[in-house]
């Protein structure tokens, strides 16, 4: 069948979204759910805190390029400080006042009583005063710096004789303190902020000197790495050194409540542009909130907490790699536990007939279970090799911990390729049996991470496949040491080939495609951004291809336009958990193709990360996946529609039944699983034990 070649409809640029303003798209639609008053007010506050949350890591992470290769880098930031005052909108004037209403208060200074301002002079005198360091700010010395996100006093001075001009002077809030200070009340949970409390009581800290007036500001500094990746030295001190520079970068974001003349002064000194400045004369830095949502008690405004379900095939195993040679497995968390990973790397761990384990780590928890099965692997005897990430953003300093602690115990610890963030998330397992030698493995969509598995949709994909594993074997050859990739069966990996076969993948579903049996592409990822594959899917749309797209987050295709795209749907669904699985189908003629990735569509995943596509062959697998894919297309509570011109807007049931996915599948896993309190395989033993055994920890040493 010869290609047909979409209309043009104008010039390349009306072809994409642009990408920044995707992302602010993105974060609206997570807004809405704060804004959205059938979510229960705990809710709404957790969301308030993710927005502010994304805000900031939007500015640390796109604005620093924004300036020298963006000509609208004054529009996107109007349209993010837009989005803040909707945020800001939103919380004081919808949820404060439910807080309120609820016994949740902020307390300004004319509302303290005596006794509560007593306590707090107390506080600030033992907790807080000992950590504070008044820097003043002098017209001969260099400014003092300021770091990322820290929240700033900013104080105007002067001496009693009142000849001399003003002084400044800033007072940075300890990070190690919490920022909501709460306060003895008879009822409900009354907090200041701990820059309110300060003050308080600033006399006490500038004593000698009358405070004319006083504000607050926050800075926000581009937080890009550059790394010399081919220095001869450890990795692990480079990134060091590079997160030392990191914080001394540029300031992208200027957010200040004060006084005209002072914000002046400040904006000066610092060199901030006009258009980089926020005024917000409420709450610096909303992603604190977050701690409200969190607060014990006020069990009747959140959500039922989700417990994910154990997998009885995995909790009853007596055999479990027999169990895993039966037939591929998969897990959907977080409906499904990830005590189902966590086994496979304790019975890793533990078999005296496991010779080696390999792994990549790219994010993980900060009390890892993960680290602690790969501790006590190699100090079991077993031959761990992990490569650990260093370069996952804002996750780096945790890496090189991790590293660390893993060499400690025995481990080889290596740090992927020069030049590309290793992304892939897979574990191997080399087990002697009677038959020989046999490889079983782990792939997944998610990090290694507990924490993020009960908030994240990920999936787990467990097989002890020949083929697969050989791949695999050969995929740590590669990121490992000096192997060239090729002759692969049953993988693909970025940047040697995973953009082709994706490519590969979409052209065929066009050729295939007939009117009489159109083509079908399910796809759920993250973002998509890519040009070059954003094309293909124009060019298979063009064919027919009925193509719907589960996008969460960023999408630069334009859906529904005529000649171009009107096969294609996008859908984002937000909802309690955040989707984050990367799933792929692709019809071909009646022959289905199922597939799972590490990777988004991305330039930065598909040419500069290493990353995993694998196909899932299993049937009844295979059958699961395809379903989960439907689901999404199929809600009508929490899923937004892509239009042709950027904006997105909210699917309504009108005559239909409502349905959500995400509750549909918790419904359903709560109906064929159960939790397990205590899991049998935990209490098992090895049956040689050569050094201390690895174990789940129990909750005295949980923290430890």
């Amino acid at each position: 069948m010869s290609e047909k070649k979409p209309e043009s409809t104008g010039p390349v640029e009306s072809r994409f979204f642009d990408r920044e303003l995707s992302w602010l798209e993105f974060n609206r639609r997570v807004l809405a759910e704060a804004m959205d008053a059938s979510n229960p007010l705990m809710e709404r506050l957790k969301f308030i805190g993710i927005v502010s949350s994304n805000l900031d890591e939007f500015f640390m992470v796109r604005a620093g390029g924004w300036e020298d290769t963006r000509a609208a880098a004054k529009e996107i930031y109007d349209r993010a400080f837009q989005q803040i005052s909707q945020r800001n909108d939103c919380f004081h004037g919808t949820l404060v006042p439910e807080m309120q209403a609820a016994g949740i208060m902020r307390l300004a200074a004319q509302a303290l009583t005596d006794r509560q301002r007593d306590y707090l002079r107390n506080l600030f005198q033992k907790e807080i005063f000992p950590l504070l360091t008044p820097v003043a700010i002098r017209h001969e010395h260099p400014l003092p710096f300021f770091t990322n996100l820290g929240i700033y006093r900013f104080v105007e001075l002067r001496e009693p004789s009142g000849t001399q001009e003003p002084h400044y002077a800033v007072i940075e809030m300890p990070k190690t303190l919490s920022r909501l200070i709460s306060i003895p009340a008879e009822q409900g949970f009354v907090f200041m902020l701990i820059e309110d409390v300060v003050a308080l009581f600033l006399s006490e800290i500038f004593t000698g000197y009358a405070v004319l007036d006083q504000g607050i500001f926050r800075v926000t500094r581009a937080t890009e790495l550059t790394l010399d990746e081919e220095k001869d030295e450890d990795f692990a001190d480079i990134m060091s050194e590079a997160l030392r520079l990191r914080r001394m970068s540029a300031i992208v974001r200027l957010e200040v409540s004060a006084p005209a003349r002072m914000e002046k002064f400040l904006a000066n000194a610092l060199g901030v542009a006009e258009h980089k400045i926020f005024r917000d004369q409420t709450w610096l830095g909303l992603r604190h909130v977050m701690q409200l949502a969190l607060q014990p008690s006020f069990e009747s405004l959140r959500r039922a907490e989700w417990t994910p379900r154990t997998v009885p095939e995995f909790e009853d195993a007596e055999d479990f790699w027999g169990m895993l040679r039966e037939k591929d497995r998969i897990v959907y968390h977080p409906y499904e536990s990830f005590d189902a990973v966590l086994r496979f790397l304790y019975e890793a761990a533990r078999d005296p007939d496991v010779l080696a384990i390999k792994q990549t780590l790219y994010r993980t928890h900060s009390d890892s279970l993960v680290i602690r099965a790969l501790e006590s692997a190699a100090e079991n005897g077993k031959q761990v090799t992990v490569l650990v990430e260093l370069k996952a953003r804002f996750d780096e300093e945790r890496n090189i911990h991790w590293a660390r602690r893993l060499e400690n115990a025995g481990a080889n610890v290596l740090y992927g390729i020069a030049g590309l963030k290793t992304h892939a998330k897979v574990c191997l397992v080399v087990r002697r049996e009677l038959e020989g030698i046999r490889r079983y493995a782990h792939l997944g969509t998610g990090n290694y991470n507990e924490k993020t598995a009960s908030m994240y949709s990920d999936l787990s994909f467990f097989t002890a496949s020949e083929p697969l594993t050989s791949d695999l074997a050969q995929f740590f050859n590669i990121i490992t040491g000096f192997s060239q990739p090729s002759g692969f069966s049953k993988i693909d990996i970025a940047p040697f080939g995973l953009r082709r076969k994706l490519t590969r993948l979409i052209l065929r579903e066009a050729m295939r495609s007939t009117k009489a049996k159109p083509g079908l592409i399910l796809a759920k990822m993250n973002s998509l951004v890519d040009t070059e594959l954003i094309e293909a899917l124009y060019r298979a749309s063009a064919q027919g291809v009925q193509i719907k797209l589960n996008v969460r987050g960023i999408c630069c295709l334009r859906p529904g336009v005529k000649g171009l795209s009107e096969n294609i749907e996008v859908v984002s669904v937000v909802d309690m958990f955040l989707e984050h699985s990367r799933l792929f189908y692709f019809q071909n003629a009646g022959d289905d193709e199922v597939y799972a990735s590490s990777a988004d569509w991305m330039p930065r995943n598909l040419d500069r990360r290493v990353e995993l596509l694998f196909p899932v062959e299993d049937r009844v697998c295979k059958a699961e996946l395809i379903e989960i894919l439907g689901l999404y297309f199929r809600d009508n509570v929490k899923a937004w529609r892509l239009e042709p011109a950027g904006g997105y807007r909210k699917k309504e049931a009108g005559s239909e039944k409502p349905y959500r996915v995400q509750q549909f599948l918790c419904d359903k896993a709560a109906g064929h699983m159960t939790q397990a309190k205590t899991p049998a395989w935990r209490e098992l033993r090895p049956q040689k034990p050569k050094s201390p055994q690895v174990g789940m920890p129990s909750k005295k040493d949980s923290h430890s």
